[in-house]
């Protein structure tokens, strides 16, 4: 009943899993680049260091 090509807890094949972590690995970084970019604009409009 064991399938070879299923990865266990989640019983995702690895090309699947390797699906769902790029995508994840994207939005992060997506993430990543709107929260900078909003850091960068609350500092221009209220510079908190100066």
């Amino acid at each position: 009943m064991s399938d070879i090509d299923k990865v266990y807890p989640t019983g995702l094949s690895i090309a699947e899993s390797q699906e769902i972590h790029s995508s994840l690995i994207q939005g992060t970084q997506i993430f990543g680049m709107i929260a900078a970019f909003a850091h960068l604009l609350s500092f221009i409009y209220s510079p908190w260091l100066k």
